[in-house]
């Protein structure tokens, strides 16, 4: 394993707490695709990247990083112009997607872009549409902490409003998972707290 950090303990331990495919090195072949910045002075060179798969994972990785100096970021799906020195967090594993016809509701993966959420509601529920971003490329997570316009927002509103938005499976700082609707602060500020909220 190549890391580009001269204090390599960190990383060892953080490594020592995921799965051998959740880890992606400047040497690996999909690390480019993996890190990339929309934005390119905004690529700062990631000494690790890290792909969590599961909630538990994502939760002992965040619970670690908190504890130390590490530069880190979490890189979503879209736009994805996050970037840190020291690890970055890829999300895009977090791709779910579950279509309940008797309740007419959605589970989504946060780490997608919309076109893949569209994608998939029109393979499994081609009559059905979504209140989604108007903008194909950009993240789940994204743009529901951002309030979220759809084209559909004149007549149903915006994403993340209630009717919208019922509920989010979240991973705090401390590793620990709730759902929002348990906390309802935390719902409240993931229906439009911006780009900043969640930031160290």
């Amino acid at each position: 394993m190549t890391v580009s950090n001269t204090d390599a303990s960190p990383f060892k331990i953080l490594c020592s707490l995921l799965q051998a495919a959740e880890i992606i090195t400047p040497d690996s072949s999909d690390y480019t695709e993996s890190s990339q910045t929309w934005a390119a002075q905004k690529y700062s060179n990631p000494g690790l990247v890290i792909r969590p798969t599961s909630t538990d994972s994502l939760g002992k990785a965040l619970a670690y990083l908190y504890t130390t100096n590490l530069d880190f970021a979490i890189y979503g799906h879209g736009f994805s112009s996050a970037s840190a020195k020291d690890v970055l967090i890829n999300t895009s594993a977090f791709d779910n997607f579950h279509f309940e016809a008797h309740s007419e509701t959605v589970t989504i993966g946060a780490g997608q872009p919309w076109a893949e959420v569209y994608r998939k509601l029109s393979q499994v529920a081609p009559e059905y549409g979504i209140i989604g971003a108007r903008t194909p490329c950009v993240g789940v997570a994204g743009a529901i902490v951002s309030g979220g316009f759809s084209w559909l927002s004149s007549e149903y509103g915006c994403i993340s409003d209630p009717e919208n938005m019922i509920d989010a499976k979240v991973v705090k700082y401390d590793g620990s998972v709730v759902w929002a609707s348990t906390e309802p602060e935390l719902l409240w500020a993931l229906r439009g707290g911006g780009g900043g909220f969640g930031g160290r």
